[in-house]
Order: structure tokens, then sequence, then C-alpha cells
């Protein structure tokens, strides 16, 4: 009897399932981040920059680690299970990985906390809480990678309503009751654990646990995986890496007010991890299905994304000030705000860089996706070495800025060499002058507006950007096609679908 294909693993790239994925992807982010923004308030009113970036190390440390532990088995090779039909073979891939990643982990585990017995006894609790937090992260991930690669999204939507939710209420709870940093560590260990049990629960029947391990798939998994190693490296090396050297030369204190910037301004990383929800399991299959169609969408979605980013660098860099005293207590963090704009600028290139390997990945051009990170990773290393001595954050908002600016610059010649992927639409070309005038202005003039002046040049800002899209950017095609899909969505509305 033929095995009938379950729906869990029942994966079609229409355009329902494009958009239901796109706003189920978005919604998880935008979750992720909100949790940041509530808890921002009292963890900088509880917590000094000293021990915020204490809790910043921990975190970078098990981010840098988190691929190793995995080899990248849950990332790397989810173009051959996107691709494979057969339900069988695609159980006897996720247990390949499971098994590997669990042993690689167990044995990975071992090894760091054997590398302790070398450190100052000191660093110890900061090894453990190390390790048990990329243990929990690789827990959740490898539960919930396959949901992500059959665009399972609304599953992955509900349990990460559940980790957040937890780990808010947890930080909150423990936070409050002197646990330090610590105790922010111990709320995502314990949301991690919990929201991979009921994700386990839920995929179980269709993907049955079973102690397999493969060869030949393991195998075939590693070439495609090891390659993309350096990769992951280098994006921590290019994100991460500015606070280890802020903690040399300039103290945990200083870590710990740059890494309130990047919890205001990641929220420009939400469209990054909803992209890598959805974004390469459906570029990887347009790929070989309707590549002509597939350039065609990413063209609008770049220019897009392009417009929208650089608004929001915009904003950012307009509304600094303002936002650090809303949303961060302590006024030994505010002098930082001088660095939002530009740490804006460098997530959006890294939205860009997501958007940009989708096509070489697909592709299979590992090689020039290491190349581009190699370029950046150097780069940043160089730049963190010679500003972040004398210029402390800003020169680590800088570096990491460029950086990103360099591999966007060099994915952009990759596509266009190597995968034959032409995609920039003729219009940038007035785009990037106008925003490099408008964030000059904008940063020249923010310190001499009051709070009031600055909300209204923001409304005035947002209105002339929009006005401008529509009316002198846009094609007739592309204002007929927006026109019809909000008279769509108010016939919805009236239907009350």
């Amino acid at each position: 009897m033929a095995l009938v294909m379950s729906s869990l693993l029942d994966f079609k790239t229409d355009a329902a399932t494009i958009k239901k994925s796109a706003l189920d992807s978005v919604l998880i982010q935008v979750l992720i981040k909100l949790k940041g923004i509530i808890t921002m308030p009292i963890m900088t009113y509880y917590l000094a920059p000293s021990e915020m970036g204490a809790f910043n190390l921990i975190n970078v440390t098990a981010s840098m680690l988190i691929p190793i532990f995995t080899l990248n088995l849950t990332d790397g090779p989810a173009i051959h299970i996107v691709q494979e039909k057969s339900h069988l073979k695609i159980m006897d891939m996720y247990n390949t990985v499971l098994n590997s990643v669990l042993i690689i982990s167990l044995i990975c585990s071992i090894l760091l906390w054997g590398g302790t017995l070398f450190f100052k006894p000191s660093y110890r609790d900061f090894i453990f809480a190390i390790i048990v937090l990329i243990i929990s992260n690789v827990l959740f991930k490898v539960t919930s990678y396959i949901l992500a690669i059959f665009q399972q999204t609304s599953i992955l939507v509900r349990n990460t309503v559940i980790r957040d939710v937890l780990a808010t209420v947890l930080t909150i709870i423990l936070v409050m009751l002197g646990l330090s940093y610590q105790g922010i560590v111990a709320s995502a260990i314990i949301a991690n654990i919990f929201a991979a049990f009921l994700i386990w629960r839920l995929i179980k029947t269709d993907l049955p646990y079973r102690f397999f391990l493969d060869k030949e798939i393991l195998s075939t998994f590693l070439k495609t995986a090891l390659p993309l190693l350096p990769v992951f490296f280098f994006s921590w090396l290019i994100q991460s890496s500015d606070s280890y050297f802020l903690a040399y030369f300039h103290g945990e204190q200083n870590v710990g007010k740059y890494a309130v910037i990047y919890g205001l301004t990641n929220v420009i990383l939400s469209i990054t991890f909803a992209l890598n929800f959805f974004w390469f399991p459906v570029s990887a299959r347009l790929w070989v299905e309707n590549r002509e169609q597939y350039m065609k969408v990413f063209t609008v979605v770049f220019a897009g994304l392009l417009t929208v980013l650089l608004a929001a660098v915009c904003l950012f860099e307009l509304n600094s000030s303002t936002i650090m005293q809303i949303f961060v207590r302590r006024a030994t963090y505010q002098d930082a705000h001088i660095i939002m704009g530009t740490i804006a600028f460098a997530f959006s290139m890294q939205v860009l860089i997501t958007l940009l390997t989708a096509p070489l990945y697909s592709n299979r051009n590992i090689k020039a996706i290491f190349f581009a990170y190699l370029a950046g990773g150097v780069l940043n290393t160089i730049l963190n070495i010679l500003l972040i001595p004398k210029t402390g954050i800003i020169g680590a908002a800088v570096s990491t800025a460029l950086a990103y600016l360099v591999i966007v610059v060099a994915m952009g010649f990759l596509n266009y060499r190597l995968a034959r992927f032409s995609f920039l639409d003729s219009r940038l070309k007035y785009l990037v002058p106008a925003f490099m005038t408008l964030w000059g202005g904008i940063w020249w003039t923010r310190g001499q507006l009051s709070i009031p002046e600055v909300l209204l040049t923001d409304i005035t800002f947002v209105a002339l950007v929009i006005l401008t899209i529509y009316k002198k950017a846009m094609r007739d095609e592309e204002r007929e096609y927006l026109a019809s899909m909000f008279a769509n969505f108010r016939i919805k509305q009236k239907a009350g679908v």
C-alpha cells in the first residue's frame, strides 16, 4: 500500500502558502522582539550596565557555539529535505539529523566543560550557563526546524508565543527577585525546553523518533552543512565579536550599553528571521520549478524592502534619544543613543544579506556565500582593532555597519556573476543618494529638536515617503495591483471574512 503524504509534510509553493508563511513568520519575530522591548525597562531598572554586559557575553558566546554543537545540520541540509518527496525518506533524514545533533552536542558539552579546568574558577559558572543555554537552544531548534522547512508556520507561531510569554514572565519575576543576569539565562533555558517538548508532542506522529543513523544521508548532509559553518562563524564575528573587544578595552558596562541598543534596534531583524522561516525553502523550490517568476518576485521584494529599511534607519536616527528615554530607565545608559542609527543601518544590511543569500544557496554557490562573509568578517576584525580601543561603542557600531555593507555589495555582484540573477530595479539609482542626504540631515538636526518637534517630523517624513513612492516611484500596473489588494481587503472586511 502506498504511503499517503502526511499533512505535516505537505508543502506547496503556491501564493496562499507563501503569503501565510510570510505573515506567520513576521508575527513570530514581532512577538520575539516585543518580548525584549517589554522587558527592557525592567531590566535596565534592576540591572546595571555591567550586569547587562555579562548576560550579553554569555548570550553571544552561546550563539557562536550553537552551529558547532549542531554542525549546522539543522540549517544547511534544508535544501535536500524540502526537495524530497518520499515520506519514509524524510523520516530517515529527520532521525539522522536529530540523533547526530544530540550525539555531537553531548560530546561538545563534555569537551567544553573539560576545558574549564584550564580557566579561572570564577569563569566556571559562566561556562555552565553557556552550556545549558546552548543545549536548550539545540533542543528547540532540532524539533522546530522541520516545521519551518515544511511551512507549518501556524504551529511555530503558537509555540513561539508560549515560549516567549513564559520566558518574559520568568525573566521579570527572577530579575525582580534579585537573580541578576542569571535570572534571564534561567528563564530562556526553561522556556526553550518547554517549547521543544510541546513541538515534539505535535510532530512525533508524523516523524516518530527512533535511534537511526544513515551514513549516506549524514555524509550528504555534512557536505552541504560543513562548508556553511564558516559562514555562520563570520556572521557571528561581525555581529557579536565587538562585545569581546568592548569588554577588554572598555569594560562590561560598555558591553551592556551596546547590548541595550542592539535590543531596541533589532526589531528590524524581525524581517531577517521571518525570511529564514520561509524564504529559503520557497526559494529552493521555485529555483527548480519557476526561476523566471522567482526573479520577478525577488526584484520587487528587494526594491520594496530596501526602501522600507532605509526609511526605518532614518526614523531610528531621528528618534534615538526619545526611544532611550522611554524604554531605558537608568541614566547611565542614555549616552549610547548616538549609535542607534548606525546599528539600525547594520541590521538593515543584514536583512538584505538574508534576501541575497537565497539565490546563491538555491544555485548551490556555497563558496560564493562564504567568500562574501569572509570579506565582511576580515574587514570587521580589522576595524574593531583600529576603532574600538579609541572610540568604544561608536567604533563597534561603525565597523559592524561597514562589514555588513561589504557583504551586501559582494553578494549582489556574485548573484549577477555566478547565478546569472539580475535583480536590481533601475529605480533604485535614485534611492541611495536620497537616503544619504536624508540621513545626514537628520543626524545634524536631531539634537536641536524637542520631543513634540521630533514627533511632527516623524509624521511628515512618513507621509512624504509614502506619497513619493506612490506618485513618483511606482509604475501604473503596481498602483493598480496595490489598489486591487486594498479593494479585496475592504470587501473581506465588510463580509466579515
